[in-house]
């Protein structure tokens, strides 16, 4: 079995993600710090593959906007952009802890 930081993705499968980041982009009130966290996510995923660590690390950056977002942010959402996080933290968690 490759190592993980050999091992591709295609950015096409990482859907989700990039759903949930669009969400959390428009509708949390976040500083500059995160909001950097949401561009360099996006440059990642601009290119056709990465690397699976990287996957991971946009996964777990999707996780620490979303805790940043703050404990109202899910009720501040309307169906649609909530099962977008969802179904993003969902696949946060597939890459991250392997479930």
């Amino acid at each position: 079995m490759p190592e993980p930081s050999e091992q591709q993705v295609a950015t096409a499968e990482l859907s989700r993600l990039a759903a949930a980041l669009d969400v959390v982009d428009a509708r949390a009130e976040l500083n500059h710090r995160y909001r950097k966290l949401i561009t360099d996510s996006r440059q990642a995923l601009a290119a056709h593959r990465v690397r699976l660590t990287q996957a991971r690390g946009i996964g777990k950056k999707l996780m620490v906007l979303v805790k940043a977002a703050g404990p109202d942010f899910r009720a501040a959402l309307d169906d649609a952009e909530a099962a977008a996080i969802d179904a993003g933290l969902a696949q946060a968690d597939e890459l991250v802890y392997g479930t």
